[in-house]
């Protein structure tokens, strides 16, 4: 055999050998594996808000949760699916029969992004040592934590810690309380979180970006700058961001995970998440194939993209279009330290001045839903229809007004109403200017501030809005996340204190107490009507106006696989394929 004809031998059966390989374009190359599932490719979405940190204590925005979501994991978490709680980190557990102590047995095959914040640049193994550093550090106050509340609440020791942090923050000194009793390692694969009461919805706060998994070395290497270096467990490797244009992750090649079939996870190369905060600009950027996913309806597109009869039009009709209730809420807030506020009869002349129809069918074009509740429609087990929101009553709101003291409006000074802006939450203008109309009819002035998403956030947390338009999705599956909203337990005791979840800062005992209770109910049908209760007396107080509920749309493109949609927006990438 002449050398030539070696050569072309050697060629065929490279060629044979890499048979399984195939590439869509020359910069995607991808692999079958078990199932016809293909590995391979970079999927590439959009965030129509910008982000600002990386770190489990400080991730609030929904665009950072779906960042983190793909580098952290958690002990528990949510099927992306059904929203069921299932293992992640922690392999198994059990709850004591008093509902007071949770043991969690850990996976003992996860490892750490290889980076080099540790000694040889290979990432350690995970073990409860880690887990108990990461839900003590979204505790403390020095790491600047937004989620204290969901551990301060039913902790053991979780309150005295976190004020000590604050003390200690304030004194520029170390902290009294140094650790957090209910968290206990009892050996390097399980780990014990003991509660002060029974808590029923305990769990799901486990499944929350607060109790992402991190680790101390990466913590300490970075300082500061940890934020914009995230280092977690999760199917996918933080790689870089550039502000206000993109955020890539990689696959993460000693992930511990593999689907029903033996296959490795994740299928997918990476991850791109772009910048773009225009939702309009976002669907024109999907149709030209710049990304794989287009999240929302822009208000100008619903014309274009339903029929009269609501049915998908030429040419979305080639896109995939998925669609459920979302378990958000888009409401109004009163702050309810401020003295103004603080008067019932006023929010109440406000509730009933507010026709959430129109705001529903003309100004929102019914890409939303009719509220029922402070808690969104969504949740198994839980009807609030017959809890009766405030009607519109233009009489009825003159009246309570008046009764106020404020006939007419005179006395009152003009109010600013607090707005943001952002491609999510495109509505925001529109809904604002209506609701200026509309308390303009019964004597009410008011003018309109909008800013930027995060500037809004920071200023509400702060408690320095007095009247402002808020949006809250679920933490989780559960009533408690939405009735947390006017919850008086999770207001910080100081008025210079964030206050992550209840913006208002509103409190009612009545409210409180029977709230209170129900958490400790097991028994889910007894916990959810004493929750039935609560919620009246918010709505009956007019404790926030909310405005209506969201419902959740995507279009994907056609060669996506394996992508269910979901009441939360949760987005798993990890058995995402491309069928290029």
């Amino acid at each position: 055999m002449t050398k030539s004809s070696l050569i072309c031998l050697f060629l065929l059966l490279l060629l044979f050998a890499c048979g399984k390989k195939e590439s869509s374009d020359s910069k995607e190359t991808f692999t079958r594996l078990n199932g016809g599932i293909k590995q391979g490719g970079i999927f590439k979405t959009n965030l129509t808000s910008d982000i600002s940190n990386l770190d489990p204590p400080r991730i609030a925005k929904q665009a950072e949760i779906l960042v983190a979501q793909q580098i952290y994991e958690q002990l528990i978490e949510l099927d992306h699916a059904t929203l069921v709680p299932i293992p992640e980190l922690a392999s198994r557990w059990e709850i004591s029969p008093d509902g007071l102590i949770y043991t969690f047995h850990l996976r003992t095959d996860v490892f750490f992004h290889d980076n080099p914040c540790f000694p040889d640049g290979k990432g350690k193994r995970m073990t409860a040592r880690d887990v108990k550093f990461s839900l003590t550090n979204s505790l403390d106050a020095r790491a600047q934590t937004l989620g204290a509340e969901f551990f301060t609440s039913c902790v053991l020791g979780a309150r005295e810690f976190y004020d000590a942090t604050i003390e200690a923050v304030r004194k520029k000194q170390e902290p009294r309380v140094s650790d957090v009793s209910g968290f206990v390692v009892k050996d390097d694969s399980t780990f014990i979180i003991r509660l002060k009461e029974p808590y029923a919805p305990f769990l799901y706060h486990l499944a929350t970006s607060f109790a992402s998994i991190t680790c101390e070395e990466a913590v300490k290497h970075y300082g500061k700058s940890f934020s914009r270096n995230p280092v977690g467990t999760g199917a996918f490797v933080f790689v870089k961001w550039e502000d206000d244009r993109e955020v890539i992750l990689k696959r993460n090649p000693n992930y511990w995970g593999r689907d029903s079939l033996g296959n490795p996870l994740p299928y997918l190369d990476g991850i791109s998440f772009k910048f773009l905060k225009e939702a309009s600009a976002q669907l024109l950027e999907f149709q030209k194939g710049t990304f794989d996913e287009s999240v929302g309806i822009p208000p100008e597109f619903a014309g274009k993209i339903f029929d009269a009869n609501g049915k998908v039009q030429e040419p979305f009709t080639k896109y995939v279009l998925k669609s459920c209730p979302e378990l958000r809420i888009d409401y109004i807030g009163m702050l309810y330290t401020d003295s103004l506020f603080k008067n019932t009869k006023l929010r109440q002349a406000f509730s009933w001045a507010i026709d959430r129809v129109k705001l529903v069918k003309y100004v929102l074009k019914n890409q939303v839903a009719l509220p029922t509740g402070i808690v969104a429609q969504g949740i198994a087990g839980y009807d609030n229809h017959d809890v009766m929101l405030t009607d519109y009553d233009v009489s009825k709101a003159k009246q309570l007004l008046a009764e106020a003291g404020y006939p007419n409006g005179a006395g009152l000074p003009e109010l600013t109403l607090n707005t943001f802006v952002g491609a999510k939450y495109a509505y925001n203008k529109e809904v604002a200017e209506a609701v200026q109309a509309m308390l303009a009819d019964i004597g009410v002035k008011v003018k309109i501030v909008q800013s930027e998403y995060s500037t809004h956030l920071q200023q509400a947390y702060l408690g320095k809005l007095k009247f402002f338009i808020g949006s809250w999705g679920a933490d989780y599956p559960e009533p408690e996340t939405f009735l947390n909203l006017v919850y008086g337990g999770v207001v910080p005791k100081g008025n210079d204190e964030e206050s992550y979840i209840n913006l208002s800062r509103y409190q009612n005992p009545a409210f409180d107490n029977i709230f209170r209770e129900a958490l400790k109910i097991s028994d889910e049908k007894k916990r959810y009507a004493l929750y039935k209760q609560a919620e009246k007396i918010a709505l009956d107080d007019a404790a926030i106006l909310v405005s209506y509920h969201r419902l959740s749309y995507r279009f994907e493109q056609p060669f996506v696989r394996n992508y269910p949609i979901n009441a939360m927006d949760r987005r798993d990438y990890r058995e995402v394929w491309l069928d290029k």
